[in-house]
């Protein structure tokens, strides 16, 4: 059940909508100006996100929804981890929980993150559609400016068709285009040139930031999906017939999943007992044993029989399966066989966890990290869903909460730094990739300056392999390609301004002052 309390937060409940509408447009159209025209997210992106979400408690006409609440302030930590490391997944994490809040806020009726997503997008994507409306609306007031508006939408609309109609008989007919060549072209150099004062890359700026704050803090498209989550429940209902209606087709779908879930659980058990035997604990690489292939193919097809299990129950268990009175055995081979899965999802960590310890930390492999978490709590919600006999749609929602929270915690550690830091002190120096030193972030920089002798070694030990499969070997070129990596963050440092500020930044800048790299 959603909260819906009737207070609010506008501080002048009196005022209509439509002027805290404009108002809010405005001066989120402002802030956009000033804080992005000509600057790189940082301390501008956190102000924008705690601006806007403001804005969007102040103009609304009741207090926001639990989901909406857990939102914002996911969201929020989002924004300020933008200024702490500057991350580009804290960044990316801001802008969707951003769009996801908005739509929470401006549409109370809705529960998920996808059809909030979905809502926001599309609220954006009507944005200047409606800004016309909007603004004869807002003119209504003041005769002069309303008829000024009435003829201008008269006109300009039959243009742009004619402009339209005009170019792509130009396109059609070589002939018409040689015929109107000289005159189009001459007046439209002279409307550019009349115009050139008004459209300058600064003024299509400002329209954007007025077509972001349109779609985030303006009802632009309301009720469009919130209709269409209310059709799902939490709970599955059961029917009083079959598939189709027929008993018969039922009895038969129950004894092939029965039969299905003892073969696959048989073998399941199988490949656990052996994965558990051989390198649950005191696994050591054998010699010429190929661990690429171990983890590359064997993870993902690993992770993919996982997904291709969750399918199978879902589609098993998506109607009257679930309430069928002999139904109890395979709703306990199912859960048997999530929990087997589930064995299996710590199975393929551990192949992770082998092959990092080999080679090193890497995006890919944090990556695979994050997504077998995910495809556990995945798992574990799916136990529920069979157990509870819950929804799809009730996976789904909580599911993607769980990627929400996943998006915003990833954002809280500075992986570039765990990366080199971690990789720099390894215990296999000959098969650490020297050559992704210098594909990560700026912030890296003094660490690297600090170890380039564990940067030597490494190098000395890939020299004495029988494959080498580094670029960087030679310490001389190597700390050459820093050096520039340096002067270039450095000049861009002196180019930028505050708007664009990272704690992150700041500190690989004074690090680099104490290590006499830097200037003042």
């Amino acid at each position: 059940m959603i909260d819906r309390p009737m207070r609010s937060l506008v501080p002048f409940p009196n005022m209509s909508m439509r002027t805290r509408n404009l108002m809010a447009l405005v001066l989120v159209t402002i802030c956009f100006d000033r804080l992005f025209w000509q600057a790189g997210p940082g301390l501008n992106l956190t102000l924008f996100v705690f601006i806007v979400l403001a804005v969007l408690l102040v103009r609304g006409e009741r207090l926001p929804t639990r989901q909406a609440w857990t939102s914002l302030v996911l969201t929020a930590l989002a924004a300020t981890l933008v200024s702490v490391h500057g991350t580009a997944v804290a960044i990316v994490a801001s802008i969707m929980g951003l769009l996801v809040t908005s739509a929470l806020m401006l549409e109370p009726d809705l529960r998920s993150p996808p059809y909030a997503l979905a809502q926001a997008l599309t609220n954006t994507a009507v944005a200047p559609f409606r800004l016309p409306t909007a603004l004869g609306s807002y003119m209504a007031g003041d005769r002069s400016a309303a008829k000024l508006w009435r003829w201008l939408r008269i006109v300009l609309i039959p243009l742009f068709v004619f402009a339209v109609y005009v170019h792509l008989y130009r396109v059609a007919s070589p002939r018409f285009d040689m015929l109107t060549a000289s005159m189009l072209d001459g007046l439209g150099g002279w409307v550019a040139d009349r115009l050139s004062w008004l459209f300058t890359p600064h003024f299509l700026f400002v329209l954007l930031g007025l077509l972001v704050a349109g779609g985030l803090v303006v009802r632009n498209a309301p009720g469009i999906w919130a209709p269409h989550e209310l059709e799902w429940p939490d709970r599955l209902e059961g029917r009083p017939d079959g598939p189709g209606g027929s008993t018969n087709a039922l009895e038969r779908e129950l004894r092939r999943g029965v039969l299905l879930l003892l073969l696959v659980n048989a073998l399941l058990a199988l490949v656990n007992a052996i994965d558990i035997h051989w390198f649950w604990t005191g696994f050591e690489v054998p010699l010429g044993f190929s661990l690429k292939q171990f983890v590359h193919e064997g993870t993902w097809a690993l992770v993919f029989s996982i997904l291709l299990s969750i399918g199978i129950l879902l589609h098993l268990f998506r109607g009257e399966l679930n309430f069928h009175p002999k139904g109890r055995l395979l709703r306990t081979l199912a859960l048997l066989w999530v929990a087997q899965n589930f064995v299996l999802g710590i199975s393929v960590f551990l192949r992770n966890h082998h092959y990092i310890s080999f080679h090193g930390l890497a995006y890919k492999r944090i990556g695979v990290i994050v997504f077998l978490v995910l495809v556990l709590i995945g798992l574990i919600t799916l136990f529920r869903k069979i157990r509870d006999r819950l929804s799809l749609f009730h996976l789904v929602r909580v599911n993607s909460w769980a990627l929400f929270v996943m998006l915003v915690a990833l954002g809280l550690v500075d992986w570039d730094r765990v990366i080199v830091r971690h990789n720099l002190h390894h215990d296999n120096p000959a098969e650490i990739d020297i050559d992704n030193y210098l594909a990560m972030s700026d912030r890296v920089l003094p660490l690297l300056y600090a170890d380039l002798d564990l940067v030597e070694r490494q190098m000395r030990k890939h020299r004495m392999n029988a494959e080498r499969w580094v670029d960087h070997l030679d310490p001389v070129a190597f700390r050459a390609a820093l050096d520039e990596k340096r002067r270039d963050l450095l000049g861009r440092m002196e180019a930028g301004d505050v708007r664009s500020w990272t704690w992150g930044g700041a500190r690989t800048r004074r690090e680099l002052q104490q290590m006499g790299l830097a200037g003042p």
